[in-house]
């Protein structure tokens, strides 16, 4: 009897889609503790090729391992103190900038800088030490276990195991995809912090941090590095000036996001700009500010499940870019999940 029923494709389609939006409900009501654990697992997943890396260089696993623990938690101890300092400063030094002029403009910019300084927190700084304590932690342990945790499932399951072989073509994409996006961060980093080095803008090693990091959310990201330092501009150099560096960080972001990002991630990687930019605002809903840094790999995942599914195919595809049709084909053609 069992093996005669049969689920019509109409509800394993919504069997599916319930599925997945009751997930996405269990991450909202979670989200204070679900967003730094899928952050430290996003991170572990980056810092794991390093470790291959150091094997394939000639050195023993433990080794390895004992050099990469030892590099996150001195990069991971150095971040924090950077910022501990830094902020500490910035804090002392906003409230006494200010655009000297009598133009509308510059009333706007002092409202902003206003706008800024009250809201800044100086309580939730222990939130946010606590927080990188945290994550620091937990990306050494979890990096320890990741080659564990890969030789079980490789046991259990076998290599040739298609499901398992999904998952691992969906961590190489994330890999891919996160490395990338590193470098064009690096460029944008790297050019933001040594022009207001350059001019003698303060806190260009923070403004510089900021690109990068923030460079990890699409479109978005990099307007929003771009108030600070041009603030600073304007109060140091006047609108002239504030002018130029916005233009510089249009062009800048124009060149990266046009040319150097989609050149080196290819066609392998690429989703349609809408759903992008919507799944920014719907993962910042549930995950909060870790959201915007994952919506991308996060919407992959999901692109991924429902290629997975005949019922659910078309969805993937209205998610994807028309130049990249190649994920479904290549996902439809294995056995599904």
């Amino acid at each position: 009897m069992i093996d005669e029923f049969k689920v019509s494709p109409f509800l394993r389609q919504i069997i599916i889609i319930t599925i997945i939006l009751a997930s996405v409900v269990a991450l909202k009501f979670t989200a204070p503790i679900t967003s730094l654990l899928l952050l430290s697992i996003f991170l572990s997943i980056l810092i794991y090729p390093f470790l291959r890396w150091l094997e394939r260089k000639g050195l023993s696993y433990n080794l390895s391992i004992l050099v990469t623990l030892i590099g996150v938690f001195l990069l991971g101890a150095g971040i924090l103190a950077f910022l501990v300092v830094t902020l500490a400063q910035l804090v002392k030094s906003i409230p006494s900038l200010s655009i000297s002029s009598n133009s509308f403009l510059a009333q706007y910019g002092n409202q902003i800088i206003q706008f800024i300084v009250s809201n800044i927190n100086l309580s939730a700084s222990g939130d946010l030490i606590a927080a990188g304590v945290f994550m620091v932690f937990a990306i050494i342990f979890l990096v320890y276990e990741l080659p564990i945790i890969k030789n079980r499932l490789i046991n259990e399951l076998g290599a040739d195991n298609p499901t398992l072989i999904k998952s691992f073509a969906l961590v190489g994409d994330f890999i891919k995809y996160f490395i990338i996006r590193i470098k064009v961060n690096f460029f944008y980093g790297i050019g933001v912090a040594g022009i207001l080095l350059l001019f003698d803008v303060n806190f260009a090693i923070l403004w510089g941090l900021l690109t990068f990091f923030l460079g990890f959310i699409p479109y978005l990201g990099i307007i929003i590095a771009a108030i600070p330092p041009v603030l600073v501009v304007w109060s140091k150099y006047g609108i002239q000036s504030a002018i130029l560096m916005a233009l510089f960080f249009v062009a800048i972001n124009t060149f990266a996001e046009s040319y150097l990002f989609p050149q080196m991630a290819g066609k392998g990687l690429k989703m349609s700009v809408y759903v992008v930019f919507v799944s920014l605002f719907v993962w910042g809903w549930i995950l909060g500010p870790v959201g915007f840094f994952l919506g991308v790999p996060l919407t992959l995942i999901i692109i991924r499940y429902l290629a997975n599914f005949d019922e659910t195919r078309w969805l993937s595809k209205l998610m994807i870019s028309g130049e990249n049709d190649d994920i479904t084909k290549r996902d439809s053609n294995n056995e599904k999940i």
